[in-house]
């Protein structure tokens, strides 16, 4: 039971009031207040205190339900006195005898009884109580003060009935009015305490207090809430203001329907107007001038449903869903549009009356959509997308199917939503191409299709988009708006998410026919030379340093923007990293995530992530390009990204060899959503998984299936993808040398071709793996010289392993430096399993350079070594052996220099190879401690023990 808190004052009270009855001067107490203040509870605990008085209780309570049964109250109460007694009004209930006197004989049970002991008469929700009964009540009142009765009697604040003449008869002759106020703070936490059977968190209480301003209802309700599935700890506050407390709704609803009709209809004014608000104009919603507006915001507080303060504001959010669900479905779309009105008119923020609309569904008119538009533009301002679609989408329920004003407000839309739903974004875009009547209108929708997702849309949208350009017509006899649309289209017609076999080849040719240096003045002349440029990299029809120069040149003109991942420009990064070439774009893309995190624009960050992965990856660093992966996937891109802008992702999980980002990888792209004819990343992916479990076939199959897609698709370009290295590498380890030799030497002449560090390194050290002998290390020389001078550290790890590997095998002195740096290198990239083979490595060249240098000790410096090895000091060394401490040290000295060791800590890692069985191990020393009964051998005689040649006595072991 929940135990009664803060009510000291209350019941020294009564208890005071119960002492003067026992002397005959009985009273009235009024224990008043609102909705949930804890009168009941109040007197419920009452009978236990005149129980110790030795006072008899009665006790009876109103229900609303009751209110017309005759002396039903009175019935309850005189029950215990008049057991199996039934209390009956008088014929004629309303005479004036009656009313004088009403049920004299009851009065005079009362006087009887009291004299034999004192009586406590317990009445709750007087205001209930039937008619008869309170005609009693007040008879019963005047003759308390001659009587050894005390009458308490609860009445609720607010209740229409409390202000009957009838109750007021009563209660106006009250000795004592009490009004019980919210519980404090301590109160609530040891009301916390009580259930949950520990205290609660200071910050948990707080917040209890604060969300329930301390009233018994609210508090008892909420923690019954949370008591089953919450502890009361800090990290829990959250889910105090999010309980609804649904098992006081119909309480308060009954409450609220007792009300006069202008304080309901102020409690729903503030419902819809989300409290607290403006008071003029939630009275002007409640249909109320000034005086009648405090009168309803007065009744209401005395009901408890108002928080204590200047602005009416409900006590608690179940009040406010006890009020929407006093509402019918149409008052509730009536009230929400003349509030939308309302607040149109005064001039309030529009996204306040959009927001009533958002709960109105059939206000189609032209103001509507007029306030959803401004309340999307103010959403957009604040950095809230969502909000900003959601307005939109309303809006769209009051455009015509078929008219131009409805494709007008999906182009918005669609605009919108590509920050965060780009899948939705292309069917909103799909729709209005169908509906704007003229070319020019449904080129500017087309462009809002980022190119890397055109070819997401609907076939029939793609097809549209082709026939717009072409009714546009050739963008060289063009000028203005016309000429940038039909060069948007172009860039997108042209990317190779859209354009089939054969095409990616012209690309080059495009370019090349707009001179040596294009026009980039405009966006849209650089958005078609980013794609043309993409373009003439995958397919190699340019040299890796014009290709930087160019795109270099693009990334001047263009602001660091979240906007341009709806642009062609995230695949300029792509150019600039496969030329080797990304000392601006890495700061300009930092800029930009930073702005897209601002706004809270979901798809920028996911898009600006990919490309910062492809950036770290370049530079060789792997766990960087891990975590920036992982965000990705976090952000949800691999929901809506193409296989083709997911690159970076896919291949980081191939350099990483992450388990964890391959199986993502796998379940979240769902294959065959993109055209056929392009090469499927997840081979390349399969086929890396393939290898790490030792299936070399299959992994052989899944990079050579991969490549020939590649070649059809015209993506001929080793610095994007190396999948001939790849597979070359495979050949090789299963034996087929002849296959292996052919795949890298055409990587190789593409690698020059192209002209960067990276490509020809890393086709180069293919080459070396391939070759033997003293040809394979001077191959390896060169990948390790060519890579010198670039920033892909992974790259250079790579080689100087390898390198290192095979100048070890070859017995040169330097293999172990090249092995240092690759584990160095590794390690600062964070690909811990090439440090680790590099590890394993310098521990094979290290094992055997020491066999080599054990070999070339003399058999004196080798069982000094031994011992030396094994712990044993040099004075003891010298005792075991029977020479000089000087000598040892002599021996030790020669064995370290030839061992290449500064001490005994590393002379102890080679002590399995300086085991000699002509050296006995040290046996463990022995105490010098005698037997008993026996005298301890003194060191004279061990030392002529020896000299004789027997052992000690007792086995003592000198050292």
């Amino acid at each position: 039971m929940t135990p009664l808190l803060d009510r000291r004052r209350e019941l020294d009270l009564i208890t005071a009031a119960m002492a003067a009855a026992e002397e005959g001067s009985g009273s009235l107490v009024v224990v008043t207040g609102g909705l949930g203040v804890g009168k009941s509870a109040l007197l419920r605990a009452l009978p236990a205190l005149a129980k110790a008085r030795g006072t008899t209780v009665l006790r009876a309570s109103g229900a609303l339900l009751e209110a017309d049964f005759g002396f039903g109250v009175v019935s309850q109460l005189l029950e215990p006195l008049l057991p199996e007694t039934c209390v009956e009004p008088p014929a004629d209930a309303t005479g004036a005898a009656v009313d004088a006197e009403p049920h004299r004989e009851l009065l005079t049970l009362v006087d009887h009884h009291s004299a034999r002991g004192p009586l406590l008469m317990l009445v709750d929700d007087l205001q209930w109580a039937d008619p008869p009964s309170l005609r009693w009540l007040a008879h019963l009142a005047k003759r308390l003060p001659r009587l050894p009765v005390t009458v308490v009697v609860t009445v609720r604040d607010g209740d229409t009935r409390a202000e009957e003449p009838r109750v007021h008869e009563v209660t106006d002759r009250a000795a004592h009015t009490l009004r019980p106020g919210p519980l404090s703070a301590r109160g609530t936490a040891e009301l916390v305490a009580a259930r949950f059977g520990r205290p609660g968190d200071p910050a948990f209480v707080t917040t209890c207090h604060k969300a329930t301003g301390g009233n018994p209802l609210f508090l008892t309700a909420t923690l019954a809430g949370l008591a089953e599935t919450d502890e009361p700890v800090a990290a829990r506050s959250a889910a105090v203001h999010g309980l609804r407390l649904p098992a006081l709704r119909e309480r308060l609803v009954v409450a609220l329907r007792s009300q006069p009709g202008p304080v309901r209809d102020m409690a729903k004014a503030m419902a819809v107007l989300d409290d607290p608000a403006d008071p003029v104009l939630v009275g002007r919603l409640a249909g109320l001038d000034e005086t009648g507006r405090d009168a309803a915001v007065r009744g209401l507080a005395r009901l408890g449903l108002l928080a204590a303060g200047p602005v009416p504001r409900f006590a608690h959010p179940a009040v406010r869903d006890a009020v929407e669900e006093l509402m019918t479905p149409a008052e509730q779309e009536d009230i929400h549009i003349y509030a939308a009105l309302l607040l149109h008119n005064g001039g309030h923020p529009a996204e306040q009356a959009a927001a009533q609309l958002l709960a109105a569904t059939s206000c189609q008119d032209g103001w509507a959509v007029e306030v959803l538009r401004a309340a999307a533009n103010a959403a957009l301002r604040r950095g809230a997308p969502e909000d900003a679609a959601r307005y939109l989408r309303r809006a769209l329920l009051g455009s015509s199917p078929t008219g131009g004003d409805r494709a007008t407000l999906l182009v918005d839309l669609a605009t919108i939503e590509r920050a965060f739903d780009p899948l939705a974004a292309m069917r909103h875009i799909s729709q209005a191409l169908l509906l704007l009547p003229s070319a020019a209108q449904r080129a500017m929708a087309a462009t809002r299709i980022p190119p890397s997702m055109l070819g997401s849309c609907p076939p029939p949208c793609v097809e549209l988009v082709a026939r717009t350009a072409e009714d546009l017509g050739d963008p060289e006899r063009l000028g203005g708006a016309e000429r940038d649309l039909a060069l948007r289209l172009e860039a997108r017609l042209r990317h190779v998410a859209v354009s089939g076999p054969g095409q990616l080849p012209g690309c080059a040719d495009r370019l090349r026919a707009m001179g040596p240096n294009p026009s980039l003045r405009t966006a849209a002349e650089r958005e078609l030379v980013t794609v043309l440029l993409h373009g003439a990299t995958m397919a190699q029809g340019m040299r890796a340093a014009d290709v930087a120069r160019l795109a270099n040149r693009i990334l001047q003109y263009e602001p660091a923007s979240p906007n341009h991942a709806y642009t062609a420009l995230p695949l300029l990064t792509h150019s600039l990293i496969a030329a080797d070439s990304f000392e601006t774009i890495g700061p300009w893309l930092e800029t930009a995530r930073e702005q897209a995190r601002r706004e809270n624009a979901t798809v920028p960050q996911t898009v600006i992530g990919i490309e910062l992965t492809h950036v770290a990856l370049a530079q060789g660093r792997l766990e960087e390009a891990r975590a920036r992966a992982y965000e990705v996937l976090a952000l949800g891109g691999a929901e809506w990204a193409t296989l083709q802008s997911m690159t970076a992702v896919v291949v980081t999980a191939i350099e990483s060899r992450d388990p964890e980002l391959t199986r993502r990888l796998l379940s979240y792209r769902r294959e065959g959503a993109d055209h056929g004819y392009r090469p499927s990343s997840l081979q390349l992916v399969r086929g890396v998984t393939a290898a790490m479990r030792g299936d070399a076939p299959s992994a052989l199959e899944y990079f050579l299936d991969w490549g020939r897609s590649a070649e059809r698709a015209d993506w001929r370009n080793p610095a994007v993808f190396p999948w001939r290295a790849w597979a070359a590498g495979l050949h090789h380890r299963m034996g087929n040398t002849a296959q292996a030799h052919d795949l890298i030497e055409e990587e190789y002449a593409r690698a020059l071709a192209w002209g960067t560090r990276v490509a020809i390194g890393r086709a180069q050290r293919v080459r070396g793996a391939i070759a033997e002998g003293e040809r394979g290390i001077a191959l390896l020389r060169e990948s390790a010289e060519t890579l010198e001078g670039g920033i892909n550290a992974l790259e250079r790890a790579r080689t100087a392993l390898l390198l290192g590997r095979r100048l070890g095998a070859d017995g040169q002195s330097e293999a172990e430096t090249h092995l240092r740096r690759a584990r160095e290198e590794a390690e600062g990239c964070g690909a811990t399993w090439l440090a680790e083979r590099a590890a394993r490595e310098l521990g094979n060249l290290s094992r055997s350079r020491s066999s080599a240098a054990v070999a070339h000790l003399t058999k004196a410096e080798r069982r000094v070594a031994a011992l030396a090895a094994a712990g044993e000091a040099n004075k003891d060394i010298a005792e075991r052996l029977e020479v000089s401490s000087r000598a040892v040290e002599k021996h030790l000295t020669h064995a370290y220099r030839k061992l290449n060791v500064t001490g005994r800590a590393q002379l102890a890692d080679l002590a399995h190879l300086l085991s000699d069985t002509s050296v006995e191990p040290p046996a463990p020393r022995a105490t010098l401690t005698a037997p008993r009964g026996t005298t301890a051998p003194n060191r004279t005689e061990i030392t002529r023990t020896k000299e004789s040649g027997t052992e000690p006595k007792h086995g003592v072991n000198p050292r």
